[in-house]
């Protein structure tokens, strides 16, 4: 009795040495394994790890190793995959309880029994490895004797089951500390890259509306046949691919222009079924949608949403080149409080969770580490502009969501996408569709804009539609025009962004002298303050940037004659 009481006392402190020197399961408890066994005479020991993607156990390490003496049994376990209930850990795997086998050659109806019996093992014991409410693994013991029930070291295990729980909980916390830091950093990152892609973009926004401005203006004067015809119809296009890379910063930056209204995923899932299998090709991409029923709204851009599927689907079939499965679920999330393995960087509430799955070749650390970073891409070059996944990232995270990336290389990529779901009603059609050309007109509008190139094109294009055009560099000049211009003014045009004085500052200004006269706004600049303080809206009375002339014109007109005021 007293040489049992010193060996069990020699195990625990062994195991409370190691729970203190390791940070993770994965390293502490093959030492466990090795102390309970050379102290407590048994002769191998086996971990089993819960692998959540498979349902299934799976061996990461026995003792000893090289298992001299052991081989088929050794060979045969690192081979096994052991399924809820199967066999001695899976048993204690289903139960959550420790369990005994006197004599696994003879009640144990195992895979395994066969090899066991020709390397001499005979009794058997296994316990769970539980972190919080979950069984993480299973440990699992052989002797060369049979071994009955051992109420002794029951109370022991209890113990040690007690120790690697704490430290799993330990290792979970620290890592989700972990994440969360690294993630801060990451978002800290990409803040200051938007900032420059932002302005990077606000500046061409500038530039694409001029070059696609005078190239409207001079296909509109030039005829059918003429050979110049061709030669600007091309710069016209290449502005508009430009106009769209410039969208997609924008998008990454956030300061991309948003309708955002009440959006329910599966609708929006479903109306895209068609077009992705296109995209995919079904003969080898499986697609396959998991959609919960009654998944609440979010409020979000509808063709930013289908921008984001349609740019992971795009992203996953890349990673497929041989064909696999593409998976896109939907489903109601609660995320609590406190560290977590999943959502990690997730505010605690109620959310929308969009997912999309591949089972692609997956990512290494590294390569997660740059993922949404604006020009990064792994393909090869010219294959890619590597602003498909920013933009996601930034369309997510100006719709007030939240990405999650979980990828192995080898076993796929796992994109988590949690937005605030919205209680609100849904609302109803959408209002109405483009109306006709626009009309021609008589005012007089006066035009403030800084940028020369900017104020040409405009101040040409209302010309040719007949108006009357006052023109001002500034707002202080705008002030002087007004007060020598004795007739009316229908309608100020002014950039939102100008040196000296504000456009919204201008609008002011003018309005307590003139209250009859009407405002446009435009701008490259969809986040400016100005937006949240209630002085323009984005629905009636402003202009994005870059804008063609037929749309300028059209928008003028719609201001002047009150439409959608």
């Amino acid at each position: 009795m007293r040489r049992r009481a010193e060996e069990r006392l020699t195990v625990q402190y062994s195991v409370t040495r190691v729970l203190a020197e390791s940070r993770t399961l994965e390293e502490a408890v093959p030492k466990i394994v090795q102390a309970v066994g050379q102290n407590l005479e048994w002769d191998y020991g086996v971990f089993w790890r819960v692998d959540k993607t498979e349902g299934a156990l799976r061996c990461i390490d026995q003792w000893p190793h090289p298992s001299t003496g052991f081989e088929a049994f050794s060979t045969v376990t690192w081979s096994s995959v052991v399924r809820s209930g199967e066999g001695l850990p899976g048993r204690i795997w289903a139960t959550e309880r420790p369990a005994w086998v006197t004599d696994v050659t003879v009640d144990e109806p195992s895979p395994r029994a066969e090899q066991a019996r020709a390397a001499g093992l005979r009794g058997a014991f296994g316990f769970p490895v539980r972190v919080g409410s979950e069984v993480e693994g299973v440990i699992e013991l052989f002797s060369r004797q049979t071994r009955q029930p051992d109420d002794e070291l029951l109370k022991m295990i209890d113990d040690i089951c007690l120790k690697m729980g704490q430290l799993g909980e330990r290792s979970r916390t620290e890592e989700a500390l972990r994440q969360t830091e690294a993630q801060l950093q990451q978002a800290q990152k990409m803040e200051a890259v938007g900032r420059l892609a932002g302005g990077v973009a606000h500046d061409f926004n500038n530039l694409l509306t001029v070059i696609r401005g005078y190239s409207e203006l001079l296909l509109a004067r030039l005829q059918p046949n003429d050979s110049m015809r061709k030669d600007m119809e091309e710069v016209k296009k290449a502005a508009d691919r430009a106009s769209g890379l410039t969208r997609q910063l924008l998008a990454f930056s956030r300061r991309q222009f948003i309708a955002p209204k009440l959006v329910d995923l599966n609708a929006l899932v479903v109306n895209m079924d068609g077009m992705l299998r296109r995209l995919l090709g079904e003969d080898i991409i499986d697609l396959c949608a998991e959609l919960a029923p009654n998944i609440g709204a979010i409020r979000a851009d509808p063709g930013q949403m289908e921008q984001v599927i349609m740019n992971l689907a795009v992203n996953a079939r890349d990673a497929m080149p041989k064909g696999g499965r593409l998976t896109i679920e939907t489903r109601n999330v609660t995320v609590g409080k406190g560290p977590r393995k999943d959502a990690v960087g997730v505010e605690a509430g109620v959310y929308v969770q969009l997912t999309v799955r591949d089972t692609g070749h997956g990512m290494d650390a590294e390569t997660r580490s740059h993922l949404f970073e604006p020009f990064f891409t792994t393909k090869e070059k010219g294959k890619g502009t590597g602003l498909g996944l920013s933009t996601v990232y930034g369309i997510v995270r100006q719709s007030n969501g939240t990405i999650v990336v979980e990828s192995v290389p080898g076993q796929g990529t796992v994109f988590k996408i949690y937005f605030p779901l919205v209680s609100e009603d849904r609302p109803g059609a959408s209002g109405p569709g483009e109306t006709s050309d626009p009309a021609h007109g008589r005012e007089t509008i006066l035009l403030v804009e800084d940028e020369p190139a900017v104020r040409g094109l405009v101040h040409e294009t209302l010309r040719l539609h007949g108006y009357t055009v006052l023109e001002a560099r500034h707002g202080i000049e705008a002030l002087m025009t007004v007060a020598k211009h004795s007739g009316p003014i229908h309608l100020l045009l002014t950039d939102v962004v100008m040196p000296q004085m504000s456009g919204p500052e201008v609008a002011e200004k003018l309005r307590s002298i003139r209250p009859e006269t009407k405002v446009l706004y435009m701008s490259g600049y969809p986040d400016h303050p100005v937006f949240e303080q209630g002085g323009v809206s984005r629905e009636t009375s402003f202009l994005p940037k870059p804008f063609t002339p037929v749309v300028l014109a059209k928008k003028v007109r719609e201001v002047l004659d009150g439409v959608n005021a």
